[in-house]
């Protein structure tokens, strides 16, 4: 059971106020991620000395220390993450070069082959060539008729 804070002296009701300056710059700082979230720009944006904080607010000043603890916590995770994401990103780098290595052999391999059944296939068609020629029948031509040149 909580009880309000008695408001009835002047000083109580201007620390009502700062609190609630201080409260208001809080909420700020947990919804900007751009700003530091720190005593002196927390002091700074509700237009107060910082050993105000630290003597009559502690609950302000654990709120800040718990903004502090979730943004160091966060940004551990980003950079956690941001390194995971970089090692995976190395690791797909090496893969693709692997890739690219294996692709280059791969085509030196299939242009070798494909030189290499042009010079069969050539060779062939010579081989072909020379076996019509072995096999064309010779005439056989008579003793006289290689010595008479007008035979021919």
């Amino acid at each position: 059971m909580t009880s309000e804070p008695d408001l009835s002296t002047p000083q109580a009701r201007r620390r009502a106020r700062t609190d609630a300056r201080l409260r208001e710059a809080l909420r700020a700082f947990a919804n900007d991620p751009s700003i530091e979230p720190t005593v002196a720009a927390l002091a700074r944006a509700a237009k107060v000395g910082r050993n105000i904080i630290y003597t009559h607010h502690a609950g302000v000043l654990d709120a800040l220390r718990k903004l502090q603890a979730q943004r160091a916590q966060a940004t551990e995770t980003t950079a956690g993450e941001a390194d995971r994401i970089r090692t995976a990103l190395r690791d797909a780098k090496s893969c693709n070069v692997a890739l690219a290595t294996h692709n280059a052999s791969l085509l030196k391999r299939a242009v070798e082959a494909e030189q290499r059944a042009e010079r069969l296939e050539r060779r062939n068609a010579q081989l072909v060539q020379q076996l019509d020629r072995m096999r064309r029948p010779v005439p056989i031509r008579s003793s006289a008729e290689l010595h008479d040149p007008s035979a021919v």
